[in-house]
């Protein structure tokens, strides 16, 4: 599942969802080329989600601890509130 043009979160097997963002490199074989980035594994899309979350806001330049706070909550009930597809990893039918 891509989201936006910079993240994927991708169902690796039956235990892992993989959080990746996208980056072009700058040095050796590769400059230039956009190439894929592992972020983390996680057990669900859910899990990987409110991880993009965070590190959104680790990425922001919000300062107000108050604002910040409140986008994180908001996000993170958004998450909360998707189908029950998203809480299991697509991999794992039948467990």
């Amino acid at each position: 599942m891509l989201i936006g043009t910079n993240w994927s979160i991708v169902a690796t097997d039956t235990m892992n969802v993989t959080l990746s963002w996208k980056v072009t490199r700058r040095k050796g074989k590769l400059a230039g080329q956009e190439v894929w980035v592992t972020q983390g594994y996680y057990g669900t899309p859910a899990e990987a989600l409110h991880a993009l979350v965070n590190q959104g806001v680790r990425d922001s330049k919000l300062t107000d601890l108050k604002t910040i706070v409140a986008k994180i909550d908001e996000l993170h009930r958004m998450i909360e509130a998707l189908p029950p597809t998203y809480h299991q990893n697509p991999l794992n039918k039948g467990v």
